[in-house]
């Protein structure tokens, strides 16, 4: 195996990783349409922009969509931002594709060899 092939096949990895982190937090975050908790705890705003100013920004209400869309609940995560539900499917298309892309590389390189 290269370098190069080790190095791709890793970042592959750890972009599955780091995207199937966020769902699974998303999945274990509590939402309501106020707050989310993370077992009873109640999570503190992030937005640095709403904590400034007390006005949204485009991303307000991300954290709540994700976790309104893992557990099941596709209006309430429009309701909280409108594109959270549309990138919502798109992470959670990632760690299953990077595999995907890994295991094919794996398999052709193991026709090459076997051809060799």
């Amino acid at each position: 195996m290269t370098r190069l092939m080790a190095q791709y096949w890793f970042g592959e990895a750890l972009l599955g990783l780091v995207f199937g982190s966020i769902l699974l937090m998303a999945a274990l975050l509590e939402p309501t349409t106020e707050v989310v908790s993370l077992f009873g705890w109640q999570v503190p705003s992030l937005c640095a922009f709403r904590n400034l100013t007390g006005m949204g920004c485009p991303g307000c209400g991300l954290t709540r969509s994700f976790s309104f869309m893992a557990h099941g609940a596709p209006l309430e995560a429009f309701r909280m931002n409108a594109m959270g539900p549309f990138l919502y499917l798109a992470f959670a298309t990632q760690p299953p594709f990077r595999l995907y892309t890994i295991l094919r590389d794996l398999r052709e390189r193991s026709r090459a060899l076997e051809a060799a």
